[in-house]
């Protein structure tokens, strides 16, 4: 397979003619997608049809044998496995902080370069760099995460009594939740979510609908859930027989 980045491609996301054989057998056979912006799909079929195989391709965890992927450049892809890879010793707001640390550096270079602007308060080089450094914070969120963090979380049952809980004493579901609201916390372009709305609760799968509802970029969702994809999807991809 080759996997390329298309500068110039209004597609986010085109697949042409992958396939994949395990052991001779077809899993995934001549399948090509056209993803656009801003658009949220289902992937549906029977279990063995190859749903999760062409998600692995899709997110590069598998190769294919034939056939090319082609991502927007830049696009960023977010991928929720039916596993996680958190630290065992870890807390949840260890993991959880974790998603912003590129945020909390910022936090920490724009004290540094304050004091130093306080220090030499006519030096308008570093004003300019304070002001680039707060722009920056602005964009990626600074001034709402901790705030849009303790929401999420709330809306996955962890409120703030069990931030300090070591992910080797969690469940599988509470894993599962865990992993979920990390990736959403974290807003890849394009979301692919592999059986999203194992352990949720009626109140947080009303509660997702809603916020993938408003989510700014692109999503995939593999779910046997149809009520959850007619509320939630608006293009249905259908595997059968390894192909689309």
């Amino acid at each position: 397979m080759q996997k390329a980045v298309n500068k110039r491609m209004e597609s986010l996301l085109k697949v042409t003619g992958i396939t994949k054989k395990f052991q001779g057998l077809v899993a995934v056979d001549n399948v090509s997608i056209d993803m656009k912006e801003h658009t949220i799909h289902a992937l549906i079929g029977p279990n063995g049809a190859g749903k999760t195989t062409l998600l692995n391709m899709i997110t590069g965890e598998l190769s294919s044998d034939d056939g090319q992927i082609f991502i927007s450049s830049g696009v960023k892809i977010g991928y929720l496995k039916q596993r996680d890879n958190f630290e065992p010793e870890n807390t949840i707001i260890d993991e959880i902080q974790k998603v912003f640390e590129q945020v909390k550096q910022l936090e920490e270079e724009i004290n540094r370069t304050s004091d130093e602007a306080a220090a030499h308060p006519f030096d308008e080089g570093l004003l300019h760099k304070l002001d680039r450094l707060q722009q920056e914070y602005e964009r990626r969120g600074g001034y709402t995460y901790r705030s849009e963090a303790t929401g999420i979380l709330t809306s996955m049952a962890f409120g703030p009594e069990t931030y300090d809980k070591k992910i080797k004493t969690l469940s599988g579901g509470e894993k599962t939740r865990l992993a979920l609201a990390a990736l959403l916390l974290e807003k890849p372009d394009l979301l692919v979510l592999d059986e999203p709305t194992n352990h949720l609760d009626i109140g947080m799968l009303k509660w997702l609908e809603q916020y993938l509802s408003s989510y700014k970029g692109s999503i995939i969702i593999v779910s046997h859930d149809r009520y959850f994809l007619n509320k939630s999807v608006n293009k249905i991809f259908e595997i059968e027989h390894h192909k689309l």
